[in-house]
């Protein structure tokens, strides 16, 4: 009877430690951003952006295809575009890693939404940060 309870014991503590530990990790995962777009169902999330404490990170050069995915999914969403800037608009291929910067209004959503990325050369990775700017 006491080896049993002993046994259920430890299992209860390890259940617990378990979704003690499995809260804490996502609960960091999003400690610094301002938007988060898996909680906004007019904000899409490109597939196969992962979130990090405070940005979205995918492998590889991908900030190009992020940033006509942005351009139309929003639009197509109801947002309106009231700032973009690309590194497409620079005549230096050198700069075409340094990736895009927009900010976004939409009627019932309070502030202005700001999304940019760029490519991290060192990590090969595509950067992206969602941010909100209060009005």
């Amino acid at each position: 009877m006491k080896k049993q309870l002993f046994i259920y014991s430890c299992i209860t503590v390890l259940i617990a430690a378990g979704w003690f530990t499995y809260e804490k990790i996502t609960s960091d995962t999003y400690e610094g951003m301002t938007i988060v777009p898996e909680r906004h169902k007019d904000i899409p999330l490109f597939n196969g952006l992962k979130p990090t404490e405070h940005q979205y990170v995918i492998k590889g050069n991908q900030w190009n295809d992020i940033y006509n995915f942005y351009l139309n999914e929003l639009s197509f969403r109801g947002w309106k575009v009231e700032y973009e800037d690309s590194a497409l608009y620079d005549d230096n291929n050198e700069n075409d890693w340094s990736g895009f910067s927009s900010r976004w209004r939409k009627e019932g959503f309070n502030g202005e939404l700001w999304i940019s990325a760029h490519y991290n050369q060192f990590t090969d990775q595509t950067e992206v940060i969602f941010d909100k700017a209060e009005e």
